[in-house]
């Protein structure tokens, strides 16, 4: 906003009126954690029901229960070097995360819209119903959310992402326990000073980090976007080989199939490494077919094969001397 005044000369004078916006705001590095989605530098960690987990987990010191039960697209890294970094990474973020910022209740959510910038509660809060973050057309605007205490994120609230901010470019600082109650879904980067707990239902799309505390999972899905897997591409249909009177079945040659790792071939659940295969035995009918990567993600479907017919019967032609001497053709 612009506002002007008159000098003692009547020479106008700009006075900047600028919202309340912490300049400077830098996302914390995460080099190693980033590959993360669940870790604790010091803290059990502990795995209840049906989760999946899509990401590295682990922690530096504490025991490790987990996968089994539950689900993980990724790596454990308990007591290693992996985990010895990851400790002094998170660390090292929550300290980059303290970056003053504006002062906004503790009750957050509830429709609440939130436009780039850093945030600060200065005590323990909670979220309840559904809070946005407006990137207003950015897609590199980032949002550095500290709460001062405990955070309580209540049944089925949200964090909600709009107007093309990013998962990537959210960070939560909090400095206590975080509850993640049932059937809530929660954005972001969280770098905890405290547990975290996700109780039954609920969805992290994002990171949970702790400093220090202990992880709890209950029936959930965690997923840090930068590691999901990537579909691969759609198997390609090279040759096809109809049956013959010799052989009654046909065969197919699929081709572009994932360089590395164990693939599998659908229909059929065949499975292979390389780049190509040729599946036989094909009864008469239509084929179409995926293919899922090593990291569990799924192609769409290959062009649809031509039918796979039996070959035609071709007219018998009768030896001239099986013939009756009238049906002889003359020359």
């Amino acid at each position: 906003m612009l506002a002007y005044k008159t000098s003692k000369r009547n020479t106008p004078v700009i006075l900047l009126l600028i919202p309340n916006v912490s300049f400077g705001q830098t996302a914390p590095t995460l080099d190693t954690t980033s590959t993360f989605a669940l870790f604790t530098a010091s803290g059990a960690f502990t795995v209840t029901g049906a989760s999946t987990v899509t990401g590295n987990v682990g922690n530096h010191v504490g025991a490790f229960t987990g996968f089994p039960p539950g689900a993980l697209i990724g790596q454990k890294h308990v007591a290693d070097p992996a985990s010895t970094q990851a400790a002094t990474e998170v660390a090292t973020a929550y300290s980059s995360l303290n970056q003053g910022g504006t002062v906004i209740g503790v009750g957050l959510g509830n429709g609440q819209i939130l436009l780039p910038g850093v945030y600060q509660t200065g005590a323990a809060s909670t979220l309840n119903g559904n809070l946005i973050l407006n990137g207003g057309g950015n897609s590199n605007a980032l949002f550095v959310i500290r709460i001062g205490g405990a955070f309580a994120a209540g049944a089925g609230s949200t964090v909600t992402l709009t107007n093309s901010a990013s998962i990537y470019n959210v960070y939560w600082q909090i400095g206590g326990q975080f509850d993640l109650a049932d059937g809530s879904v929660f954005r972001g980067t969280l770098v905890v000073d405290g547990a975290i707990h996700l109780l039954g239902n609920s969805s992290l799309l994002g990171r949970g980090l702790s400093t220090a505390g202990a992880i709890s999972l209950s029936a959930n899905v965690v997923t840090n976007s930068s590691c999901a897997c990537v579909a691969p591409d759609a198997p390609t249909v090279y040759t096809i080989t109809q049956p013959t009177s010799a052989v009654e079945t046909g065969s197919v040659v699929l081709k572009g199939l994932p360089e590395t790792g164990t693939w599998t071939v659908n229909p059929g659940g065949i499975t292979g490494t390389g780049t190509s295969t040729t599946i036989s035995g094909l009864a008469p009918g239509t084929y179409s077919y995926t293919v899922t990567n090593a990291e569990g993600c799924t192609s769409a479907a290959s062009q649809e094969l031509p039918e796979v017919q039996l070959p035609q019967e071709q007219e018998q032609v009768q030896p001239f001397q099986d013939l009756e001497p009238e049906h002889i053709p003359t020359q």
